[in-house]
């Protein structure tokens, strides 16, 4: 029997060592599969640059709003589907981000349906039906290059605009490589059995697919250290699991890390930033914003913030996107509810008593708010007003002095935080309709240099968090 069997597809071979197989014993087949199995990781890592540059693909196009679409048929289809029905809980995605499509539909899952990879016609209308654009990348699945549903389907999408890959286990030729964008060819060699491509072939399929997606998870920031943490905690397993990620990224004990979580949502990215940079879920959510969406950066931005003399030089000029514009005006506007709560439950006397004489009362933190809303709305106002103007430095004796004097000791909490609300309201008014060209205006720091209208409120939603730590202290203590 020739070991080629007439066919030209390296899969579709006769296997040299597995002639004897129907001979052997039950364990002599364990054998025999396994040395074959054996090869499947050095063929997936002989194509490791390509897996690469399939992955930043991917990072492009999620990056963009897009999608990552897995389009295969039988074996090749259903590992598609798999792996994109497996990043949801994962990874906390959408179930948009990645999708499958397998010839024959969902049937297909579960029942062959035979003739369905040599519909041409049906590959397009699938790409057709989901919509694909420039901001998608549809990646084909064949292990023999040549199945008629997957070309087809990858040729459309191409003409969509779309980003293209292929993943095959045969040398797929010199037309279709110039069809995708990156071609992925694991050449795992004749299978086992021949014509059995589910086995070496669908192997060396989930290796990539579990490294594109993983690559490009970790690549959107979905993981800290090699620790899951964009999770929601939506079942009983995940929330065990979330607390046992929030114990290990944080040091916390159990009982400390499950109420963390719940005060984040359930989002075990956000509570891990809030435990290990002693933030509030805003704060939090802010400094994500401003590292891309990773842990490790955002802890280090907060760190950075917190241990410089400067740390206007470390918010970014503009906003990171339109979301952190909500996240800002939420954390401005924030904080007299949270000082209510904060106050509540405490006596007049403990809110007027100083813990010492050169040190703030909780009323008189609240008064300095009021004074420092009065003052970044100046700034502001200058910056959006004039072109580049000059910003005096603060002389904190006197404005510290003045605290001190103003009388807040003898005012009512409720009179102090009302006040606090009409400045607080104006200031996030200024906000309202500022287009992004004016959010970059600059104004001219006389010690720290430019800084901008964004940079600004930055830095006010910073002062309020050191402040109300102050507070929570004065009020737990």
């Amino acid at each position: 029997m020739a070991d080629d069997l007439f066919d030209s597809r390296l899969t579709e071979h006769r296997n040299p060592r597995t002639r004897d197989i129907d001979l052997a014993d039950a364990l002599g087949i364990v054998d025999l599969i396994n040395a074959e199995d054996a090869d499947v990781p050095g063929a997936v890592h002989a194509e490791r640059e390509r897996i690469a540059e399939a992955i930043e693909i991917a990072v492009e196009c999620f990056k963009r709003g897009g999608r990552l679409v897995y389009i295969g048929a039988g074996t090749s289809g259903r590992l598609g589907v798999l792996d994109a029905t497996e990043c949801p809980p994962t990874f906390g995605t959408n179930p948009e981000m990645v999708q499958g499509i397998i010839a024959g539909g969902a049937a297909a899952l579960t029942r062959s349906q035979e003739g369905a990879e040599d519909r041409m016609e049906d590959g397009m209308a699938a790409v057709d039906e989901a919509k694909v654009g420039p901001d998608d990348f549809v990646f084909g699945i064949a292990t023999s290059s040549t199945t008629p549903y997957v070309r087809a389907a990858l040729a459309r999408a191409a003409e969509r605009g779309a980003r293209t890959g292929l993943l095959c286990c045969t040398e797929p030729g010199d037309e279709l490589r110039r069809l995708v964008d990156v071609c992925i060819v694991p050449l795992v060699g004749p299978e086992v059995i021949a014509g059995s491509t589910r086995m070496k072939a669908g192997t060396a399929t989930k290796l990539v697919l579990n490294t594109l997606t993983t690559g490009a998870m970790i690549r959107l920031g979905k993981v800290y250290g090699n620790l899951m943490v964009d999770l929601q905690a939506w079942s009983e397993k995940l929330i065990d699991r979330s607390a046992r990620i929030m114990m290990a990224a944080t040091g916390c004990s159990r009982e400390e890390a499950l109420p963390c979580i719940d005060e984040a949502g359930g989002s075990l990215k956000l509570a891990v930033v809030m435990k290990n940079a002693g933030v509030g879920r805003g704060m939090a959510a802010l400094y994500l914003a401003e590292s891309d969406g990773f842990v490790r950066r955002a802890l280090e931005l907060a760190r950075a913030i917190d241990d410089s003399d400067d740390p206007y030089r470390h918010y970014p000029i503009e906003p990171p996107d339109e979301g952190s514009l909500e996240l800002v005006r939420a954390a401005l506007l924030s904080v007299p509810d949270t000082l209510t709560e904060l106050v509540s439950q405490v006596s007049n006397d403990r809110l007027s008593e100083r813990p010492d004489s050169q040190k703030w009362c909780v009323k008189e933190h609240i008064e300095h708010l009021r004074v420092a809303d009065h003052f970044f709305s100046g700034r502001i106002t200058a910056v959006l007003d004039e072109d580049a103007p000059l910003l005096a430095d603060r002389d904190d004796d006197v404005e510290n002095r003045e605290i001190f004097e103003g009388g807040a000791q003898d005012t009512a909490i409720a009179e102090l935080i009302a006040k606090l609300v009409e400045s607080r309201t104006a200031l996030v008014e200024l906000m309202e309709g500022t287009t992004a060209e004016r959010w970059v205006r600059v104004g001219r720091h006389e010690t720290f240099g430019p800084i901008s209208v964004y940079q600004l409120l930055r830095h006010c939603i910073w002062h309020d968090h050191r402040h109300l730590e102050a507070i929570r202290r004065l009020v737990t203590d």
